[in-house]
Protein backbone atom coordinates (compact mmCIF):
# COMPACT_ATOMS: atom_id res chain seq x y z
CA UNK A 1 0.00 0.00 0.00
CA UNK A 2 0.94 3.71 -1.04
CA UNK A 3 2.07 5.85 1.95
CA UNK A 4 1.24 8.95 1.70
CA UNK A 5 0.54 12.89 2.84
CA UNK A 6 -3.09 14.14 1.92
CA UNK A 7 -2.77 18.40 0.43
CA UNK A 8 -6.56 19.41 0.60
CA UNK A 9 -7.38 22.59 -0.31
CA UNK A 10 -10.83 23.88 -1.96
CA UNK A 11 -7.99 25.95 -4.30
CA UNK A 12 -6.98 22.83 -5.98
CA UNK A 13 -4.23 24.60 -8.02
CA UNK A 14 -2.75 25.75 -4.70
CA UNK A 15 -2.81 21.64 -3.22
CA UNK A 16 -1.40 20.51 -6.68
CA UNK A 17 1.73 23.20 -6.54
CA UNK A 18 2.47 22.19 -2.94
CA UNK A 19 2.16 18.43 -3.53
CA UNK A 20 4.32 18.73 -5.71
CA UNK A 21 6.81 20.32 -4.07
CA UNK A 22 6.32 18.47 -1.05
CA UNK A 23 6.67 14.99 -3.50
CA UNK A 24 10.12 16.03 -5.01
CA UNK A 25 11.24 17.48 -1.43
CA UNK A 26 13.74 14.74 -0.74
CA UNK A 27 14.10 15.19 3.51
CA UNK A 28 10.39 14.19 3.48
CA UNK A 29 10.28 10.25 2.93
CA UNK A 30 6.27 10.30 1.42
CA UNK A 31 4.93 11.50 -1.73
CA UNK A 32 2.05 14.02 -1.38
CA UNK A 33 -1.54 14.28 -3.35
CA UNK A 34 -3.36 16.75 -3.88
CA UNK A 35 -7.34 16.55 -3.34
CA UNK A 36 -9.99 19.94 -3.32
CA UNK A 37 -11.86 18.23 -1.17
CA UNK A 38 -12.09 15.87 2.02
CA UNK A 39 -15.36 14.37 0.33
CA UNK A 40 -12.68 13.82 -2.62
CA UNK A 41 -10.18 12.48 -0.71
CA UNK A 42 -12.31 9.40 1.00
CA UNK A 43 -13.68 8.70 -2.34
CA UNK A 44 -10.03 7.75 -3.99
CA UNK A 45 -7.98 6.56 -1.04
CA UNK A 46 -8.81 2.93 -0.87
CA UNK A 47 -5.38 1.91 -2.36
CA UNK A 48 -3.48 4.45 -0.11
CA UNK A 49 -2.32 5.08 3.35
CA UNK A 50 -2.17 8.05 4.86
CA UNK A 51 0.00 9.38 7.01
CA UNK A 52 -0.92 13.15 7.70
CA UNK A 53 -2.94 15.88 6.46
CA UNK A 54 -2.01 19.21 5.42
CA UNK A 55 -5.64 21.09 4.79
CA UNK A 56 -7.16 24.17 4.77
CA UNK A 57 -9.65 25.67 7.44
CA UNK A 58 -12.60 24.58 5.46
CA UNK A 59 -11.62 20.74 5.57
CA UNK A 60 -10.13 20.91 8.86
CA UNK A 61 -12.80 19.44 11.21
CA UNK A 62 -12.66 16.22 9.15
CA UNK A 63 -9.23 15.68 8.86
CA UNK A 64 -9.16 16.18 12.66
CA UNK A 65 -11.91 13.47 12.98
CA UNK A 66 -9.71 10.46 11.64
CA UNK A 67 -6.90 10.42 14.85
CA UNK A 68 -4.09 11.54 11.88
CA UNK A 69 -1.35 14.08 12.38
CA UNK A 70 -3.21 17.76 10.63
CA UNK A 71 -1.34 20.84 9.49
CA UNK A 72 -3.22 23.28 8.85
CA UNK A 73 -2.53 26.04 6.27
CA UNK A 74 -3.78 29.19 8.01
CA UNK A 75 -3.77 32.83 7.45
CA UNK A 76 -5.52 33.30 10.99
CA UNK A 77 -4.10 32.73 14.38
CA UNK A 78 -7.47 32.48 16.44
CA UNK A 79 -7.85 29.20 14.29
CA UNK A 80 -4.83 27.82 16.05
CA UNK A 81 -6.40 27.96 19.48
CA UNK A 82 -9.53 26.83 18.77
CA UNK A 83 -7.86 23.17 17.78
CA UNK A 84 -4.50 23.41 19.69
CA UNK A 85 -5.50 21.86 22.60
CA UNK A 86 -7.71 19.20 21.03
CA UNK A 87 -5.26 16.94 20.49
CA UNK A 88 -1.13 17.03 20.32
CA UNK A 89 -1.78 15.51 16.52
CA UNK A 90 -2.28 19.25 14.90
CA UNK A 91 -0.31 22.68 14.15
CA UNK A 92 -0.66 25.53 12.22
CA UNK A 93 1.32 26.96 9.38
CA UNK A 94 0.90 30.55 7.82
CA UNK A 95 -0.36 29.45 4.18
CA UNK A 96 1.32 31.88 2.57
CA UNK A 97 4.73 31.39 4.10
CA UNK A 98 7.68 30.38 1.15
CA UNK A 99 7.20 26.50 0.73
CA UNK A 100 11.11 25.64 2.37
CA UNK A 101 9.11 26.95 5.43
CA UNK A 102 6.23 24.96 4.74
CA UNK A 103 8.74 22.02 4.77
CA UNK A 104 10.79 22.90 7.88
CA UNK A 105 7.91 23.99 10.26
CA UNK A 106 6.44 20.22 8.56
CA UNK A 107 9.47 18.37 9.62
CA UNK A 108 9.73 20.40 13.19
CA UNK A 109 6.02 18.66 13.59
CA UNK A 110 6.57 15.44 12.71
CA UNK A 111 10.07 15.31 14.86
CA UNK A 112 7.42 15.95 17.73
CA UNK A 113 5.39 13.01 16.54
CA UNK A 114 6.21 9.69 18.07
CA UNK A 115 4.26 8.40 15.19
CA UNK A 116 7.33 8.99 12.63
CA UNK A 117 10.40 7.28 12.77
CA UNK A 118 13.24 5.35 10.77
CA UNK A 119 11.04 2.10 10.16
CA UNK A 120 10.30 0.23 7.17
CA UNK A 121 9.90 -3.07 5.77
CA UNK A 122 12.52 -2.89 2.67
CA UNK A 123 16.13 -1.67 1.72
CA UNK A 124 16.89 -0.63 -1.72
CA UNK A 125 18.81 2.22 -0.55
CA UNK A 126 22.67 1.73 -2.60
CA UNK A 127 25.69 3.04 -0.47
CA UNK A 128 28.83 4.50 -2.44
CA UNK A 129 32.12 5.50 -0.67
CA UNK A 130 34.68 7.63 -1.36
CA UNK A 131 38.02 7.21 0.66
CA UNK A 132 41.73 7.19 0.10
CA UNK A 133 44.69 6.31 2.60
CA UNK A 134 46.14 9.38 0.91
CA UNK A 135 45.95 12.57 1.92
CA UNK A 136 45.21 15.68 0.52
CA UNK A 137 43.64 13.78 -2.58
CA UNK A 138 40.23 15.68 -3.28
CA UNK A 139 38.51 12.96 -1.33
CA UNK A 140 35.70 15.25 -0.88
CA UNK A 141 35.25 17.16 -4.12
CA UNK A 142 35.03 13.75 -5.31
CA UNK A 143 32.28 12.83 -3.20
CA UNK A 144 30.47 15.93 -4.13
CA UNK A 145 30.74 15.66 -7.73
CA UNK A 146 29.82 11.76 -7.41
CA UNK A 147 26.25 13.13 -5.06
CA UNK A 148 26.00 15.86 -7.84
CA UNK A 149 25.87 13.43 -10.72
CA UNK A 150 23.42 11.35 -8.93
CA UNK A 151 20.91 14.20 -8.38
CA UNK A 152 21.20 15.28 -11.83
CA UNK A 153 19.83 11.61 -12.97
CA UNK A 154 16.73 12.48 -10.80
CA UNK A 155 18.27 9.78 -8.59
CA UNK A 156 17.29 10.98 -4.57
CA UNK A 157 20.81 11.27 -2.90
CA UNK A 158 22.28 11.46 0.51
CA UNK A 159 25.60 12.78 0.74
CA UNK A 160 26.96 12.31 4.38
CA UNK A 161 30.79 13.74 5.80
CA UNK A 162 32.75 12.36 8.08
CA UNK A 163 35.45 14.33 7.48
CA UNK A 164 37.85 15.36 10.45
CA UNK A 165 37.32 19.02 8.72
CA UNK A 166 34.78 21.05 6.93
CA UNK A 167 37.24 21.52 3.88
CA UNK A 168 34.95 22.06 0.48
CA UNK A 169 31.66 22.42 2.83
CA UNK A 170 32.75 25.11 4.61
CA UNK A 171 31.10 27.59 2.44
CA UNK A 172 28.06 25.95 3.30
CA UNK A 173 28.49 25.83 7.48
CA UNK A 174 26.45 28.91 9.17
CA UNK A 175 26.09 29.93 12.18
CA UNK A 176 22.94 27.61 13.23
CA UNK A 177 24.04 24.65 10.78
CA UNK A 178 23.35 20.91 11.96
CA UNK A 179 25.63 18.69 11.24
CA UNK A 180 26.79 15.30 11.85
CA UNK A 181 27.07 15.96 15.82
CA UNK A 182 23.80 16.50 16.00
CA UNK A 183 22.84 13.26 14.17
CA UNK A 184 24.74 11.52 16.60
CA UNK A 185 23.74 13.05 19.42
CA UNK A 186 20.37 11.88 18.85
CA UNK A 187 21.01 8.58 17.52
CA UNK A 188 22.77 7.66 20.85
CA UNK A 189 19.68 8.77 22.97
CA UNK A 190 17.49 7.20 20.65
CA UNK A 191 15.43 10.33 19.65
CA UNK A 192 16.33 9.80 15.74
CA UNK A 193 13.68 10.04 13.37
CA UNK A 194 13.33 11.08 9.69
CA UNK A 195 12.00 14.33 10.60
CA UNK A 196 15.36 15.54 12.78
CA UNK A 197 17.58 13.91 10.27
CA UNK A 198 16.00 16.23 7.77
CA UNK A 199 16.40 19.00 9.88
CA UNK A 200 20.53 18.34 9.92
CA UNK A 201 20.92 17.94 5.94
CA UNK A 202 22.40 21.21 4.16
CA UNK A 203 20.96 21.80 0.79
CA UNK A 204 22.30 23.91 -2.07
CA UNK A 205 20.88 23.32 -5.65
CA UNK A 206 19.90 19.85 -5.38
CA UNK A 207 22.07 18.24 -3.26
CA UNK A 208 21.64 17.11 0.46
CA UNK A 209 24.08 17.34 2.56
CA UNK A 210 25.50 16.19 6.43
CA UNK A 211 28.01 18.63 7.02
CA UNK A 212 30.87 17.06 9.25
CA UNK A 213 30.77 17.03 12.76
CA UNK A 214 32.14 20.27 14.06
CA UNK A 215 34.91 18.37 16.19
CA UNK A 216 37.00 15.81 15.86
CA UNK A 217 36.29 14.01 18.95
CA UNK A 218 32.49 13.66 18.00
CA UNK A 219 33.31 11.39 15.36
CA UNK A 220 34.17 8.44 18.26
CA UNK A 221 30.93 9.58 19.81
CA UNK A 222 29.62 6.63 18.29
CA UNK A 223 31.54 3.13 18.89
CA UNK A 224 32.74 0.74 15.76
CA UNK A 225 29.79 -1.43 16.24
CA UNK A 226 27.03 2.03 17.06
CA UNK A 227 28.40 3.49 13.89
CA UNK A 228 27.42 0.36 11.80
CA UNK A 229 24.06 0.02 13.46
CA UNK A 230 23.44 3.60 12.84
CA UNK A 231 24.49 3.16 9.10
CA UNK A 232 22.31 -0.13 9.00
CA UNK A 233 19.34 2.16 10.50
CA UNK A 234 19.95 4.63 8.05
CA UNK A 235 19.33 2.15 5.46
CA UNK A 236 16.29 0.28 6.71
CA UNK A 237 14.66 3.80 6.77
CA UNK A 238 14.63 3.73 2.61
CA UNK A 239 14.23 7.39 2.37
CA UNK A 240 17.08 7.60 -0.66
CA UNK A 241 17.88 5.86 -3.60
CA UNK A 242 21.73 6.58 -2.75
CA UNK A 243 24.09 7.51 0.29
CA UNK A 244 27.37 8.63 -0.57
CA UNK A 245 29.83 8.20 1.65
CA UNK A 246 32.61 10.68 2.31
CA UNK A 247 34.72 8.57 5.06
CA UNK A 248 37.14 10.99 5.76
CA UNK A 249 39.81 9.35 8.29
CA UNK A 250 37.34 6.51 8.95
CA UNK A 251 37.78 4.40 6.87
CA UNK A 252 41.00 1.96 8.24
CA UNK A 253 38.44 2.42 11.30
CA UNK A 254 35.44 0.84 10.29
CA UNK A 255 35.79 -1.81 7.32
CA UNK A 256 32.43 -2.88 8.29
CA UNK A 257 30.74 0.38 6.52
CA UNK A 258 33.24 0.33 3.59
CA UNK A 259 31.96 -3.78 2.95
CA UNK A 260 28.51 -2.07 2.78
CA UNK A 261 29.26 -0.18 -0.22
CA UNK A 262 28.52 -1.28 -3.57
CA UNK A 263 31.51 0.84 -4.86
CA UNK A 264 34.20 2.75 -2.92
CA UNK A 265 35.96 5.49 -5.12
CA UNK A 266 39.66 5.62 -4.85
CA UNK A 267 40.92 8.89 -5.16
CA UNK A 268 44.95 8.61 -6.15
CA UNK A 269 47.90 11.06 -6.71
CA UNK A 270 51.43 10.75 -7.79
CA UNK A 271 53.10 8.12 -9.84
CA UNK A 272 52.51 4.27 -9.76
CA UNK A 273 55.60 3.91 -8.30
CA UNK A 274 55.82 6.58 -5.53
CA UNK A 275 54.91 6.93 -2.08
CA UNK A 276 51.09 7.91 -2.23
CA UNK A 277 50.30 4.98 -4.19
CA UNK A 278 52.05 2.68 -1.91
CA UNK A 279 49.63 4.04 0.60
CA UNK A 280 46.95 2.35 -1.49
CA UNK A 281 48.65 -0.55 -1.67
CA UNK A 282 49.27 -0.91 1.90
CA UNK A 283 45.67 -0.57 2.80
CA UNK A 284 44.51 -2.97 0.42
CA UNK A 285 47.12 -5.26 2.65
CA UNK A 286 45.48 -4.01 5.60
CA UNK A 287 41.70 -5.16 4.09
CA UNK A 288 43.22 -8.60 3.26
CA UNK A 289 44.36 -9.57 6.84
CA UNK A 290 41.45 -7.81 8.51
CA UNK A 291 38.96 -10.67 6.60
CA UNK A 292 37.95 -8.07 4.34
CA UNK A 293 39.50 -9.63 0.90
CA UNK A 294 36.02 -8.92 -0.65
CA UNK A 295 36.56 -5.36 -0.05
CA UNK A 296 39.47 -4.65 -2.04
CA UNK A 297 37.60 -5.34 -5.47
CA UNK A 298 35.16 -2.78 -5.06
CA UNK A 299 38.27 -0.11 -4.33
CA UNK A 300 37.58 1.79 -8.54
CA UNK A 301 40.67 4.04 -8.26
CA UNK A 302 40.05 7.37 -10.24
CA UNK A 303 43.19 9.87 -10.80
CA UNK A 304 42.24 13.34 -9.28
CA UNK A 305 42.45 16.08 -11.83
CA UNK A 306 45.28 18.19 -12.43
CA UNK A 307 42.83 21.32 -11.97
CA UNK A 308 41.10 21.95 -8.90
CA UNK A 309 37.40 21.49 -9.41
CA UNK A 310 36.85 22.67 -5.63
CA UNK A 311 35.53 26.39 -6.80
CA UNK A 312 32.86 24.88 -9.51
CA UNK A 313 31.90 21.86 -6.69
CA UNK A 314 28.91 23.56 -6.04
CA UNK A 315 27.71 24.90 -9.45
CA UNK A 316 26.58 21.96 -11.20
CA UNK A 317 26.32 24.28 -14.51
CA UNK A 318 30.01 24.63 -14.25
CA UNK A 319 31.11 21.58 -12.57
CA UNK A 320 29.72 19.15 -15.58
CA UNK A 321 31.84 20.90 -17.94
CA UNK A 322 34.94 19.66 -16.17
CA UNK A 323 36.57 16.72 -18.22
CA UNK A 324 36.93 15.17 -14.68
CA UNK A 325 33.06 15.08 -14.20
CA UNK A 326 32.50 12.73 -17.66
CA UNK A 327 35.01 10.36 -16.03
CA UNK A 328 33.33 10.43 -12.75
CA UNK A 329 30.35 10.02 -14.77
CA UNK A 330 31.95 6.82 -16.87
CA UNK A 331 32.87 5.07 -13.47
CA UNK A 332 29.50 5.61 -12.09
CA UNK A 333 27.66 3.88 -14.56
CA UNK A 334 30.02 1.19 -15.00
CA UNK A 335 29.56 0.60 -10.89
Amino acid sequence: MRHIIAVIDTDIRFALKLSDFLSKEDRIPFKAVAYSSFHMYKSETSLMDVVAFITDIDNVDECIDTGLPVILLSDDAMVESKYSNLTKLFCSIFKFCGVHTVVDELLGFFSRNDSFGLTTVHNNTKVYGVYSPINRCGRSSLSVAIHSYFCSANTSSLLISFDEYDSVFSVLRKENSKDLSDIFYEYKTGDLDFAKLGECISRVEDLNIILPARYNEDLFYLSDNELTKFMNDILSANLFETIVLDFGSIGRRSMQMLDMCEQIFCPVIGEKDGVERKKVADFKALLGRNGYAEVIHKLCEIKSPGESISDDIFNFNRLKRHEFFSQISSLVDGA
